[in-house]
């Protein structure tokens, strides 16, 4: 038998089975049998390669050339073709399965070979229906009639095929138009199908930065916010590990937990290539999940799967979902960051839902979301002594309860020191571990050198830690490197385009370079985005007062103190302001009510010191400096760059507190 060279001069015979390569049709005593056209993509692509195990991979890129999909649609597809073909799940008749490698076709095929056909006149030009069916070995009889398969119904050629090279000249030009005309639409159908063909890994090469969005509950009425934002986090930090791949962080994306949030709205306003939206839930020990990956440019769906584990087995779908989005991104990943996208921070499941609720209360941003965090954070160490993310998450907890002055500093500092550097022995290439450790030297320890080292280490690790970035621009900014400062807080925030915590972070810096005016632009953005955010009415407070301009001053400040959960930093400022504009007696009766809070409550003695100084108590303010260098207070590192020092530093004392901050020269 020949060898045929062209798929559509042929059929296959399957055993009782006739499968047709042109038509995409699969029959059985000459009815089609109603399978979809992938499916029969599939059968006829093992046809073609019987007698020899595909690879699933290779199968598959043959049935769905540059196109995403799920192994189970090739296992899918296989199933359904076994019922189709009458196999029994005990025998191998057709289609064998060979574990861990593939697939093949060892049933017997025989290929039949169509004969070369000429159009007929059955009236004045009607031409015949489809070609002769002949054995390869057989030769048609030009003479004689022929029958042929049509829609499984043999019909009968009413006249002889004619020979080769004797067409009527009418009939011949009649058939050179139709042929003229078939090859042009020809020609168009190329075009349009080349122009229309995916272009998916040319589109998925340029996807370089996602954000995975916080999943949402398949079931609105049971929903379980910590998980649903702890699986984003999770993904977010596995797939930062990547370098030349820009991941936004969880700040970025809390904001779309609503379960009516659109993916593709969401990935645009982050600047993104692509977004991971997802849904899930957790039900009678299991965990069900829903999971796409969505091009943000056009909407389209690069990839999706669907998960449904026990509860134990949340890790393996965290694992999956991060492989296949990098293997879907077709990143090139080193050694190391294929062990670390896959890398399980613990293996216990309590103490993994005890961090995500951590996690969840630390993200809320509030003092008493923080303050709920350190307790789930402690009894997930509890749980497993190992996990790296709890120590971290841990030293992130106490490191913000100093930060804004909630504890003092030497009671929570320490305590964020001893969590960070357990993380970091448990795991030395934890980015947000070594961010904390740099909070902790700029705030607490004034180690600069030491500072400036961890946030170069953790910009090593994940160049896209957006929180790196923004304090490396305090960093720059204490020691008075403003074009430094501005232009990391503008990388941090290009990282994450949408926070107000970074929009009110270039704020600040540019109001400690005292660029009074732009600052004044940026709160007027955040605002614009929360006209409820209580720090951006206060910066903007403070731009106006730095600026002389007491009377806005005075009105954003008090807008602030209802906005700012009982903190003490905004009615200090808006005494200031009073003691500026000559209102001392307003400016002493805040003073005066900060001092009875402060028996009762924390209050960092350099919030009040230089209120002191406006109302003449100099004194009385430097003793409460000195307490504040005492006590390690963090608003001291803004000794030599902030306005608010500015009344103080004529002072000869002013330049013993700069020594005692060690400042870097």
């Amino acid at each position: 038998m020949q060898p045929v060279n062209n798929e559509n001069d042929v059929t296959y015979r399957l055993e009782g089975f006739e499968l047709d390569p042109v038509r995409r049709v699969l029959k059985r005593d000459g009815k089609a049998l109603p399978l979809k056209p992938k499916v029969l993509e599939t059968l006829l692509v093992l046809v073609r390669n019987s007698g020899r195990v595909m690879d699933k991979d290779e199968l598959m890129e043959q049935v769905w050339p540059n196109t995403v999909v799920e192994e189970v649609n090739l296992a899918h597809n296989i199933s359904v073709l076994r019922k189709a073909l009458g196999q029994k799940p005990e025998d191998n008749r057709f289609i064998i399965t060979v574990p861990g490698k593939g697939y093949g076709f060892v049933g017997e095929v025989t290929r039949i070979r169509r004969t070369p056909s000429a159009p007929a006149a059955v009236t004045e030009y009607q031409l015949a229906g489809s070609p002769d069916v002949l054995e390869e070995t057989d030769r048609p009889d030009p003479q004689a009639a022929s029958e042929v398969h049509d829609g499984g119904e043999d019909v009968r050629r009413l006249t002889p095929p004619m020979p080769r090279g004797k067409l009527p000249a009418a009939l011949e030009r009649k058939w050179l138009l139709l042929a003229t005309v078939a090859g042009a639409a020809l020609v168009v159908a190329v075009l349009v199908i080349y122009n229309s063909r995916p272009r998916q890994p040319q589109s998925l090469s340029q996807i370089r930065s996602i954000a995975v969005l916080p999943f949402k509950p398949l079931v609105a009425e049971s929903r379980d916010e910590s998980i649903e934002m702890g699986m984003a986090d999770t993904l977010i930090t596995r797939l930062s590990n990547i370098k030349d791949f820009s991941v936004r962080p969880i700040g970025a994306v809390r904001k779309y937990a609503g379960i009516d949030q659109d993916a593709v709205a969401a990935g645009r306003e982050q600047k993104v290539d692509a977004v991971i939206d997802g849904h899930i839930q957790k039900a009678g020990g299991k965990i069900r999940a829903t999971v796409r990956l969505v091009r943000v440019e056009d909407g389209s769906t690069l990839w999706t799967n669907q998960f449904d584990e026990k509860m134990t087995e949340l890790f393996e779908v965290q694992d999956s979902i991060s492989e296949r989005v990098a293997g879907v991104l077709a990143l090139k990943l080193s050694g190391a960051e294929k062990e670390r996208l896959t890398k399980h921070a613990t293996e216990n499941t309590e103490a993994y839902e005890l961090y995500l609720l951590g996690r969840f209360h630390l993200n809320r941003l509030t003092d008493d979301g923080t303050l709920k965090s350190l307790a789930y954070f402690e009894r997930a160490i509890e749980k497993d002594g190992n996990f790296a993310l709890a120590h971290a998450g841990l030293a992130e907890a106490y490191n913000a309860l100093g930060g804004f002055n909630v504890r003092p500093s030497r009671e929570v500092y320490p305590k964020a020191r001893l969590a960070a550097e357990a993380a970091l022995k448990l795991d030395p290439l934890l980015a947000r571990a070594h961010t904390q450790l740099a909070m902790l030297h700029l705030a607490f320890d004034w180690d600069w050198s030491g500072a400036e080292k961890e946030l170069k280490r953790a910009l090593e690790i994940d160049p896209s830690d957006s929180d790196a970035h923004y304090w490396f621009a305090y960093y720059f900014a204490f020691i008075g490197e403003s074009d430094k400062a501005i232009a990391e807080i503008r990388a941090a925030l290009e990282l994450d385009p949408v926070s107000l915590v970074r929009i009110t972070g270039v704020a600040q810096i540019l109001l400690l370079s005292r660029q009074y005016d732009d600052a004044i632009a940026e709160c007027r953005k955040a605002l614009d985005m929360d006209p409820n955010l209580g720090f951006a009415h206060w910066l903007l407070g403070l731009a106006y007062m730095y600026k002389g301009l007491y009377d806005p001053a005075i009105l954003e400040l008090q807008r602030s103190i209802p906005l700012s959960a009982d903190s003490p930093d905004e009615p200090a400022t808006l005494a200031q302001a009073y003691a500026l504009s000559g209102s001392k007696n307003e400016a002493r009766k805040i003073l005066r009510d900060l001092e009875r809070q402060a028996k009762d409550r924390y209050i960092s003695p350099g919030t009040l010191a230089n209120l002191y100084w406006l109302l003449g108590e100099k004194d009385r303010a430097f003793a409460l400096f000195d307490r504040a260098c005492e006590d390690r207070d963090n608003m001291m590192v803004l000794l030599k760059v902030d306005p608010f020092f500015d009344p103080i530093r004529r002072d000869p004392r002013y330049i013993k507190l700069l020594r005692r901050v060690a400042f870097p020269e």
